[in-house]
């Protein structure tokens, strides 16, 4: 499978343009809020207009209504809406597909499956188009934000605790995710990709997750292999068949397939 011809076209960090169940729901808030704000604003100054053509007003009833009855209907509506909206997004589906992302000055550590196969990842998340998905959400040393505005919200990755948020990717591509919280020096480097398959491309993902590197096989690879081990780097780094158990920087097996690196060596 080949990520560049499969995956089309890299998507910017926006929600205007929603890719998933999330981010379509909080487009939807966004502009019904809009549009209410944008009427009620209409409305008080067109009774202020009435109020300064009138220098003693017949009724008192309309200012009543414009400046209490009103307001109160119109929040109460919208803060029902919002309520029923932002609950909706924040469900968690205990039947969905797990991902385990763990946040890390200055990477992410990505484990599919983490109740059984446990299939390890990096600084890039893949996930099947139109199936339901709950991220289980860690943080190993600060806080961090995990947030992919174009599929679905934010939410806060708390060291000694574990945040659950359910995501349902609509259409395929590539989409750019980012720490939304300030975690330290290095925080712009926590941009992360989030790349959305067919349901079958992303079975064959999982499936070659857990291959072992392939082998070098040329002098150039065999030279970068020997760097790798002779000078430490796999005391930090794990390449599945090379080197296993390091779990200090991002995992290296698969770097050279993925969208983004991220921060480190090459990880």
């Amino acid at each position: 499978m080949s990520e560049q011809s499969t995956l089309g076209q890299f998507d910017s960090q926006t929600s205007l343009i929603p890719a998933g169940t999330g981010a379509e729901g909080t487009l939807v808030l966004t502009i019904t809020m809009s549009v209410a704000a944008t009427l009620i604003f209409l409305a008080v100054m067109a009774a202020v207009w009435l109020a300064w053509r009138r220098e003693r007003p017949g009724h008192i009833w309309w200012l009543w209504a414009g400046g209490f009855i009103l307001p109160v209907i119109a929040l109460v509506a919208l803060m029902v809406g919002s309520t029923f909206t932002l609950a909706s997004i924040a469900r968690v589906d205990r039947d969905a597909l797990v991902i385990e992302v763990t946040g890390h000055q200055y990477w992410w550590d990505v484990v599919y499956d983490p109740d059984g196969r446990a299939l390890r990842d990096a600084n890039e998340i893949i996930l099947p188009v139109d199936t339901p998905v709950t991220f289980r959400l860690k943080s190993e040393d600060v806080i961090h934000s995990f947030w992919v505005p174009s599929i679905s919200g934010k939410i806060d990755m708390i060291p000694g605790r574990v945040n659950e948020l359910t995501v349902e990717a609509s259409r395929t591509g590539r989409f750019r995710g980012q720490c939304a919280e300030f975690c330290g020096l290095s925080h712009p480097l926590m941009a992360f990709e989030v790349v959305v398959l067919e349901k079958d491309d992303f079975d064959s993902f999982t499936a070659g997750l857990s291959d072992e590197a392939r082998d070098a096989d040329t002098l150039q690879l065999k030279q970068g292999r020997d760097v790798f081990l002779s000078e430490g780097c796999s005391a930090c780094h794990a390449i599945r068949g090379v080197a296993e158990g390091a779990r200090v920087g991002p995992d290296l097996t698969r770097v050279g397939a993925r969208g983004r690196w991220g921060p480190g060596c090459g990880g």
